[in-house]
């Protein structure tokens, strides 16, 4: 880069010293089609600076933090609902293989709308990060939790059945309702619903699985909420 940057200079010099010459004030074709050519050089070498400076950039960026972007959710740190998808699909397929249960729960704030309408966007955002925090510390490292839509999670058990992960899905219901959440000087406490559904007792496929799951967490909510129920 140094030495292009010299080289650079040294042209504008070059450039310069012909603006400059004694002799400028005569007409010459051949001279200024010569400092025609000098200053579409310059231009070139700043181009090729500037492309060779967007290249090392994009460069530098590390593999896995780009990957990282491309399976999370911004906002809570949890899978995105494409790699949610992506890892339902394959844990079917190794439940299949193995002839092993696989759970899956879909989770719901109670009144998050209303709570977006009552305190404002910002602090229903703290809220989605607090429960996913939750989420994440309660769970095994084998299990894969989720943002599946703009107000729900999804958690994936793997080789786990519906008794299974009605144990761990009470857990979190429990520790949801006790966590307390603080932004811009309001303090919330907040209830969360839980629908269940397994692999292969309720359905044989990933989107089946989703069904029923929602189905259950529809179930849940119609019962007043703050609770986990199966299909």
């Amino acid at each position: 880069m140094v030495g292009m940057k010299d080289h650079i200079c040294s042209q504008n010099c070059m450039f310069c010293r012909v603006l400059e010459s004694p002799q400028r004030t005569k007409p010459n074709v051949q001279r200024q089609a010569v400092d025609s050519q000098v200053m579409e050089r310059v231009k070139e070498l700043e181009q090729r600076s500037l492309l060779s400076s967007t290249q090392a950039t994009l460069t530098s960026a590390k593999t896995e933090d780009l990957e990282r972007l491309a399976l999370l959710d911004s906002l809570t740190e949890l899978y995105n609902s494409r790699t949610f998808l992506k890892e339902l699909k394959d844990e079917i397929k190794r439940g299949k293989r193995y002839k092993r249960p696989v759970s899956l729960a879909m989770i719901s704030i109670d009144g998050f709308k209303e709570i977006q309408r009552q305190y404002g966007a910002l602090t229903g955002d703290a809220v989605l990060k607090v429960v996913a925090n939750v989420l994440r510390t309660s769970i095994r490292d084998v299990d894969i939790p989720a943002r599946y839509s703009a107000e729900e999670f999804a958690i994936i058990f793997p080789e786990t059945n519906t008794s299974g992960a009605s144990v761990v899905a009470e857990r979190l219901r429990q520790r949801i309702g006790t966590q307390a959440i603080t932004h811009n000087w309001h303090n919330l406490k907040v209830t969360a619903s839980i629908g269940l559904a397994s692999f292969p007792t309720h359905a044989r496929e990933h989107d089946e699985l989703i069904a029923r799951s929602v189905q259950a967490l529809e179930l849940a909510v119609q019962r007043g909420g703050d609770r986990a129920c199966t299909v």
